[in-house]
């Protein structure tokens, strides 16, 4: 090892950093990450200097000096542009479908995927489930349910209340719930959109975080996973509403966490949540579901299987998905909301490690199990999750959901036409 300018004889840092850190103070305050351009490698520089607007003489640090400086300092903003590593490959095109123009307005749209074809339920601004069929060229009105209304209720910041859709992998339920409220409901498609649960998912803080639901598949069998209060999810089943986790608490032993948006694994291995804690501090979590229906009624409070993925003041109700059904891939890079870089930090299911981060993607997340998808305001760009490579995108397409039986990534445009694009 040699001495480095710091001082101190150790490996150098991938970071230089300016003059007021190097090495770091006793107290070395706030500080911003200049990107190189190369990944996600950065130089670090005091706020002073930041603020300076002139070119700062950077100088070498150790490993250990720029471990301080992150550990002891805040970080406060990111500055220039991560190094986001190419690999082009080819992007079929965009097909479009027009339904039936008495389909009317669609304001929700979920995928069908159990059987492998291409069918997806949409929810229409009346009230309407319809089962739709692109290759077949047909739209078939299943159900028409009420949109439960919330009149007493008030945007916290810009979370609007919204109705959101969801549907069983067979298609023989769906589920409407109040993103940002307390309410929804369980149907059952085959009984004419009989109601077969009345879900309300607690008043505490219900505003700041979408509807708690998900469906999956165990033992072949639907289930319904669902915020009972603010701080509990149960899991149920669809057909009876037959409470499947039943439990109690002892003063003390309830969870203090406000769950969030949840979504299940293509296999129905686990289940991963985006909410928050108190003061608010945004902590993704995964756990299993197969041990909480099998083996754990308490699994999603403190069974073994749960883990907490990273923490992030300020920062929830972000994209997150599964990557197959090892992984949970979480956007953005940092670990408070006023300095968060817009990427992806990867996650085992099994033991909560972080398994790569890489910059680039925002928007929301899917994936396939072999790549990672980001609808970003321009279009989709597709990601190799383990290189961090991107490999494509596809300009003007922005997708809402994707259907784990074909691949299919779809959204319906402004024109109410459904854009599908498959890889």
């Amino acid at each position: 090892m040699l001495t480095q300018p710091c001082g101190h004889v150790a490996n150098p840092s991938v970071s230089r950093a300016c003059p007021h850190l190097a090495p770091p103070p006793e107290d070395p305050g706030g500080h911003v990450r200049v990107m190189t351009g190369h990944g996600l490698e950065f130089d670090l520089v005091c706020e002073a200097c930041d603020r300076a607007g002139e070119p700062v003489e950077l100088t070498v640090i150790c490993e250990g000096c720029a471990e301080r400086a992150f550990d002891d300092g805040d970080l406060v903003a990111w500055r220039g542009s991560a190094g986001i590593p190419e690999r082009p490959e080819p992007m079929p095109p965009v097909y479009r479908w027009s339904p039936p123009h008495e389909l009317g307005e669609v304001i929700g749209l979920a995928p069908v995927w159990g059987d492998r074809r291409s069918r997806w339920l949409a929810l229409t601004a009346d009230g309407r489930l319809a089962e739709l069929a692109p290759d077949d060229d047909r739209a078939t009105v299943r159900a028409t349910l009420p949109l439960l209304q919330e009149p007493d209720h008030e945007p916290f910041l810009d979370r609007v209340l919204r109705h959101r859709l969801h549907a069983s992998a067979c298609g023989r339920f769906a589920a409407v719930v109040n993103d940002y409220g307390r309410l929804g409901l369980v149907v059952d498609l085959d009984r004419d959109g009989a109601v077969t649960m009345e879900l309300h998912g607690g008043g505490y803080r219900a505003d700041t975080v979408p509807f708690s639901l998900a469906f999956a598949v165990h033992d072949g069998r639907p289930v319904v996973v669902h915020r009972t209060d603010w701080n509990r999810l149960d899991v149920s089943d669809p057909e009876s509403g037959r409470l499947l986790t039943g439990r109690t608490f002892a003063k003390g032993e309830d969870l203090d966490y406000f769950h969030g948006r949840i979504v299940a694994s293509p296999g129905g291995a686990a289940v991963a949540d985006d909410g928050w804690i108190w003061h608010p501090v945004g902590v993704p979590l995964v756990w299993s579901l197969r041990r909480w229906l099998d083996e754990e009624p308490y699994e999603s409070e403190r069974g073994p299987s749960l883990h907490r993925l990273c923490f992030r003041d300020y920062h929830w109700d972000t994209p997150l998905c599964f990557v197959g059904e090892t992984a949970v891939a979480v956007s953005g890079i940092g670990d408070d909301d006023i300095a968060m870089l817009p990427g992806a930090r990867v996650f085992s299911v099994g033991t909560g490690d972080e398994l790569t981060a890489f910059a680039g993607p925002e928007g929301a997340f899917f994936s396939d199990g072999v790549r990672l998808y980001s609808a970003h305001a321009d279009g989709l760009h597709v990601w190799d999750p383990v290189t961090g490579h991107r490999t494509g995108t596809v300009p003007g397409f922005t997708p809402a959901c994707l259907h784990h039986g074909t691949g299919e990534l779809a959204a319906f445009t402004a024109n109410g036409d459904l854009a599908r694009w498959r890889r």
